[in-house]
């Protein structure tokens, strides 16, 4: 990891949340593709970071308050986000496969675009979630009543909901 990239991580995993977000917006920081794969940041309080675009596959992010975090564009594959709270959080664009958020709170959440294929969602907290246009193609949303979520176009083959809408139409 770059020393520009460990200054980051050092940033968030101190909770200095607004001197990342001003070291973030430094034009020779502009460019720094932040890679946090692999590191733990479980138990954090990093709400409102900008962390668009950031890679962050295989990390752990279980207990982490991430409320009002712009991850938009992120990678996300594999991630732990056990019992995080993701609300109002922008996830649009975020590659989420087989991420798991089980328990987690993803109240005025925003998943536009968001592939969380084979995601695990169950126990996940909804209200005002959107998935427009979200691929939950094989997620587990055991638990979660589908009425906190607007889900329009999205995908849900393999999924309880798609079940449901089905049985719904016959």
């Amino acid at each position: 990891m770059s020393s520009a990239q460990e200054e980051g991580f050092k940033l968030l995993t101190e909770g200095k949340i607004q001197e990342f977000n001003l070291w973030r917006m430094m034009a020779k920081n502009l460019r720094v593709k932040l890679d946090f794969s692999d590191r733990d940041f479980s138990g954090k309080d990093i709400s409102g970071a900008f962390l668009n675009g950031a890679i962050a596959d295989r990390a752990n992010f279980a207990n982490v308050n991430l409320t009002r975090a712009n991850l938009v564009q992120a990678s996300l594959n594999g991630t732990d986000f056990q019992s995080a709270n993701l609300s109002e959080t922008l996830l649009m664009y975020a590659e989420m496969k087989e991420a798991r958020l089980t328990n987690t709170s993803l109240i005025k959440t925003n998943l536009m675009w968001a592939n969380l294929q084979d995601a695990d969602l169950t126990g996940s907290k909804m209200m005002q979630t959107i998935f427009v246009e979200a691929n939950l193609q094989n997620a587990k949303v055991a638990g979660i009543d589908k009425a906190g979520a607007y889900i329009k176009y999205a995908k849900l083959e393999g999924t309880s909901w798609f079940e449901q809408i089905a049985k719904q139409h016959q």
